[in-house]
C-alpha cells in the first residue's frame, strides 16, 4: 500500500497528514497539563547527522547557500557543516546513487531554528534561492520540508507547543489553538504571517547559534522493537500506535517528539544499502556520565572505540553515544 494511501484510512478524512503531525494528536488534550508538570532538563541532545551523499560540491552548495550553514571543515570526501560554533551536519561522499524509497533507515531529520525571526529567515533565504519548500501548521511546531539534492528529505521546525489547546475529532481530525483557531492537523503555513518577524535579510549571515538538530524521524523494520529500544536508552513514550505504523518519543521536556518512527513503508523492509544517499549515522549525547552509562547497561550490544561508545537499533541504524563534557 502507498504511504500516502495508508495514511489516509488510518485517519479516515482526505486530508493527508504528516506523522509528525499525528503524532502530537493522542496526546494532544494532556500537553497543556503536561507543560506545566514536565521538566525542561531533558536528559540528551543530539549532535551532528552524518549523512552520505553523492556529491561534496553538490552539498556545500546546499548547506551553506539553500541552509545558511557555515562550512566548517573539507576533505577530498567529507565536509562538516553547522553553526559559527557547532557542527551539525557532516557529508560523506560516500554514495552512489540518490536516496532510495521504500527501505528502512531515514525518513527525514530535523534542524529546530531557535526562535520566530530565525525561522522567518529560513523562509526568506529558501525564496530568495527559489528553493522549494512545504510550509505546514502542526499547531505544536511549524515546519518546512524540503529535499536535499539527493533527495533526502530535511525538516527546519520552531517548537510551539505554547500554542496547542485541545484536539477536535468530530467530521475529521483538527487542532484548536490557545486563541481559539481549529486548523487541520497539517495546515499549510501562514508564511506572510511568519513573515512578520523577519528583522534580517542579510544572508552572508549564517544561521543562529542556538540552532540544532531537534528530532529524527526513521522508517523502521518493526515499530514495536525499536520503540522498545529507544525508552531502554532512556527516552519516554509519548505515542505508540501499533495500528497506524507509528510511535514516537521524547526526552524528558515539554516538546515530547525527539525520536519518531515508522512503517508506512512496509514491515520488515531491508534498511537501505551505503551506495544510497541516507543517513550513515546519528550521534546521542546524554546529560551526564551516569546517564549514558545506564543506556549502556540497559541495551548492551555496544562497542567502545576510542572513548566513544557504539550500537544500532533493532533497525540496524547506527548510533553514537557520547555524554557532555
Amino acid at each position: 500500500m502507498e504511504r500516502k494511501q495508508f495514511i489516509k484510512e488510518i485517519v479516515g478524512t482526505s486530508i493527508l497528514l504528516s506523522m509528525d503531525g499525528i503524532s502530537t494528536l493522542a496526546n494532544a488534550i494532556t500537553l497543556q497539563k503536561a507543560a506545566n508538570t514536565v521538566s525542561t532538563d531533558e536528559i540528551a541532545s543530539f549532535g551532528a547527522i552524518h549523512l552520505n551523499n553523492t556529491s561534496i560540491e553538490n552539498a556545500i552548495s546546499f548547506w551553506t547557500k539553500v541552509i545558511g550553514m557555515k562550512l566548517r571543515s573539507q576533505s577530498d570526501t567529507i565536509v562538516e557543516f553547522g553553526t559559527l560554533n557547532k557542527t551539525l551536519v557532516v557529508v560523506h561522499e560516500t554514495a552512489k546513487s540518490s536516496f532510495k524509497e521504500g527501505f528502512s533507515g531515514l525518513y527525514h531529520f530535523a534542524i529546530h531554528l531557535p526562535n520566530k525571526q530565525a525561522f522567518a529567515k529560513a523562509i526568506h533565504r529558501l525564496r530568495q534561492n527559489k528553493y522549494s519548500f512545504s510550509p505546514i501548521d502542526h499547531t505544536m511546531t511549524q515546519s518546512l520540508y524540503l529535499t536535499d539534492f539527493d533527495n533526502v528529505m530535511v525538516e527546519l521546525a520552531i517548537e510551539t507547543p505554547e500554542r496547542f489547546k485541545r484536539v477536535i475529532n468530530e467530521g475529521g481530525l483538527f487542532m484548536e489553538d490557545t486563541d481559539g483557531t481549529v486548523r487541520g492537523a497539517s495546515a499549510p503555513l501562514d508564511t506572510e504571517e511568519v513573515m512578520k518577524y523577519l528583522a534580517d535579510k542579510d544572508l552572508s549571515v549564517v544561521i543562529d547559534d542556538d540552532t540544532k538538530i531537534g528530532h529524527i524521524h526513521f522508517y523502521a523494520q518493526d515499530v514495536a522493537l525499536n520503540n522498545v529500544f529507544y525508552q531502554k536508552l532512556g527516552f519516554s513514550q509519548f505515542n505508540f500506535f501499533p495500528q497506524y505504523k507509528y510511535a514516537d518519543l521524547g526526552a524528558g521536556g515539554i516538546y515530547q517528539h525527539r525520536v519518531a518512527m515508522n512503517s508506512w513503508h512496509g514491515n520488515n523492509r531491508p534498511l537501505a544499502p551505503s551506495i544510497y544517499a541516507g543517513l550513515k549515522h546519528y550521534h546521542i549525547i546524554f546529560k551526564s556520565k551516569e546517564q549514558l552509562q545506564h543506556a549502556i547497561s540497559a541495551i548492551g550490544n555496544v562497542e567502545e572505540k576510542n572513548g566513544n561508545y557504539w550500537t544500532s537499533d533493532p533497525t540496524g541504524i547506527k548510533i553514537q553515544l557520547t555524554h557532555e563534557a
